[in-house]
């Protein structure tokens, strides 16, 4: 009987230090994950400048955080769009950085490839596409495989429209021995046009379709675009920018 309380005995104390144990792996965890909590909460009030201090918070606790790297270059892009010029590009390859650490943890996401491609795309517009042949062909790498691994991503299928018209702005006889031949009108269109049938409320999409259309020489189909970016309820920041660009096309169009 003696025997049986003690082993009884034995056995809740041990129960009770495993709950303790666990308890503090709990605290930890949640001690952890409070900074990538409160950065996707900033994120998502648009606070684009905040998010990045807190998600690079969660990537200094936990080296192997792919959420918090992967999303730390999502805001890192987005505060980039809307800075000075001469801050810019430091903030883009920031931002590749931060894709590099994600991608090196999980190269299966098709978000962390988008990021990347779009990094690395407005590095290579500011360091010259034709002067950075290597960035080029990467920026159409990974949008493709962002596309590979998520065929309605529509933000991989919006890069690699602005791909085929930025490359395809040089005479295939000059870019063809750099490897970049393959761009071309028709994919620039339809691949812009997939990005808008994908989600048709994202203003960007119609901004740079119109974009596309007026390079093009198309200039009703573009008016029709940038009409549609004013008409559009703008959803975050950059959406002003978008619409203010757009404003600004239809004044050049209509000679005001």
């Amino acid at each position: 009987m003696l025997i049986g309380h003690f082993e009884r005995s034995i056995f809740l104390l041990s129960a009770a230090l495993a709950c303790l144990v666990l308890a503090s792996d709990v605290q930890e965890t949640s001690e952890q994950d409070k900074p990538l909590a409160i950065a996707d909460s900033l994120f998502a009030e648009n606070d684009y400048a905040m998010s990045a201090e807190y998600y690079k918070k969660a990537t200094d606790i936990d080296s192997a955080n792919f959420d918090g790297f992967w999303k730390l270059g999502r805001s890192l892009n987005l505060i980039g769009e809307t800075s000075a010029r001469d801050s810019q590009l430091a903030i883009f390859e920031r931002a590749r950085d931060a894709e590099s650490r994600a991608l090196a943890i999980d190269d299966g996401s098709a978000d962390a490839h988008f990021q990347m491609a779009r990094a690395l795309g407005k590095i290579a517009l500011f360091k010259g596409v034709f002067k950075s042949v290597g960035l080029a062909k990467r920026v159409k790498r990974e949008a493709e495989m962002a596309l590979a691994i998520d065929s309605l991503h529509d933000g991989a299928w919006h890069i690699l429209g602005r791909w085929h018209r930025e490359i395809g702005k040089k005479p295939k006889l000059l870019r063809g021995p750099l490897g970049l031949g393959e761009a071309n009108r028709e994919d620039a269109v339809k691949f812009m046009r997939r990005a808008i049938s994908l989600n048709p409320k994202v203003i960007n999409h119609h901004l740079e379709m119109g974009i596309t259309y007026r390079e093009y020489g198309k200039t009703d189909l573009a008016r029709t675009e940038f009409q549609e970016c004013l008409a559009l309820p703008g959803r975050t920041p950059l959406d002003n920018k978008y619409k203010e660009e757009a404003k600004n096309y239809l004044a050049v169009m209509e000679g005001k």
